[in-house]
């Protein structure tokens, strides 16, 4: 089951993507307009060095919340250092609670804690993400919170997680995520038969291109596996 089970992991960075919202130019002040282009020029150095003197700035400046975004972004995806991302985003939080940045940010730390396996921490703040009043980030968060519960081996959490998505929201590409899921959870418990129908079902139901393909590619390999341990078992 070890192939299929990563076929499944592959599905779900296509489905759930690697990235978060890009930096908005929310102020048109020079100084943001500079971190925007050195961005656009892979300066990501440059570009950290300035957010982080403007988010210290003193008074504030009014573009201090974006600023504090860009770090956190900056160190995420342009430096890979999800640690250090953190600190910058939790400021945010704290002492901006009313900017536009704020959810951003919490999806950002959410992610970050996921990214870099730390589980328990992930489900914590998925949680508090699930409750900021964005009904399209708030499944993003159900669904990562599912997950989050299914690779610490909580399977049957996970799966109350997964079916309470597809019976809320049929039709849509977080139910269809969550069936795969829901797939891939019976396959942690070893049953290649109930993981097989739920991915039958969704290659039927699902309207949705890259689910189907994801879904026909792990029934293949479940049956590959299949037709492999028979005929080992045949030879011995």
């Amino acid at each position: 089951m070890k192939k299929a089970y990563l076929i499944f992991l592959l599905a779900l960075l296509i489905q759930l993507g690697c990235s978060g919202p890009k930096p908005k130019d929310a102020s048109m002040s020079p100084e943001m307009k500079n971190i925007q282009e050195l961005l656009s020029k892979g300066n990501y150095d440059d570009a950290l060095k300035a957010a982080k003197d403007i988010a210290v700035q003193v008074p504030p400046s009014p573009a201090a919340a974006n600023a504090l975004y860009l770090e956190g972004y900056i160190l995420t995806f342009d430096k890979s250092d999800l640690q250090n991302a953190r600190p910058p985003l939790r400021k945010l939080l704290e002492d901006y609670p009313q900017s536009a940045y704020v959810i951003p940010s919490q999806k950002l730390i959410a992610d970050a804690q996921y990214w870099q396996g730390h589980y328990g921490g992930a489900i914590e703040e998925y949680r508090k993400l699930e409750t900021m009043g964005n009904s399209k980030l708030g499944l993003y968060a159900k669904l990562q919170i599912g997950n989050s519960l299914l690779l610490e081996d909580k399977v049957d959490e996970a799966l109350a997680c997964y079916r309470e998505l597809m019976e809320k929201n049929p039709g849509t590409t977080i139910a269809d995520s969550a069936q795969l899921m829901t797939a891939n959870a019976y396959l942690k418990l070893q049953n290649a038969s109930q993981a097989k129908k739920e991915l039958k079902k969704l290659i039927l139901q699902s309207q949705n291109h890259d689910i189907q393909e994801s879904a026909q590619k792990a029934l293949r390999q479940i049956e590959e596996d299949a037709s492999f341990g028979q005929d080992s078992q045949i030879s011995n």
